[in-house]
């Protein structure tokens, strides 16, 4: 990890085949939430997040090592590959990816929202503060509970259930505004 946060490329390939179970778990992952029938499968989006991870120049130092260290990168994964998708989605934008906030309060939405318009939204709330756009991707994005959330980013539990429910509410009322296609 030492040598792909300084920029060696070869590194990146070696940390991929270390990992490439737990990446592809995570890629099959995050096609369940992809239309069915999504041109990319799992397997290319694990290898375009190899091309991806080679064009890392550097990284910041890490403030720990070990267990931490692969939870940063597999956390540094899972967030290339959502933006692996979102950038497939993007010049299919009339056609772009139907996606889903689980979780809404409120009665249940018949109007989907492309992954484009999703992302939009969760750059507007991270304008609001950055954590919150965290605790949404970390729970709808990939899955975590309250309390492996609250372990992912050192806060306590109450911490992450009021920047969930404040999240929640604000990206409904925000998706709201917003026709699906």
């Amino acid at each position: 990890m030492a040598s792909f946060r300084n920029g060696d490329h070869e590194a990146a390939g070696r940390l991929v085949e270390l990992f490439y179970p737990e990446l592809r778990r995570i890629a099959a992952a995050r096609m369940r939430a992809e239309r069915p029938d999504h041109t990319l499968q799992p397997t290319a989006v694990v290898h375009q997040l190899y091309l991806e991870l080679v064009k890392v120049k550097a990284l910041r130092p890490a403030g720990s090592g070990g267990a931490d260290e692969k939870a940063a990168f597999l956390g540094l994964a899972a967030y290339l590959m959502r933006q692996l998708l979102i950038h497939h989605a993007r010049p299919l934008a009339r056609r772009a990816v139907k996606a889903e906030l689980p979780d809404l309060a409120g009665p249940p939405s018949s109007a989907e929202h492309s992954l484009v318009e999703v992302d939009d939204a969760l750059n507007r709330l991270a304008a609001i503060n950055p954590a919150l756009r965290r605790v949404v991707e970390l729970r709808v994005f990939e899955g975590l509970t309250r309390e492996e959330i609250a372990r992912e980013m050192g806060c306590g539990t109450a911490t992450v259930a009021r920047h969930w429910s404040f999240a929640r509410n604000w990206l409904e009322e925000a998706l709201a505004g917003t026709p699906g296609l």
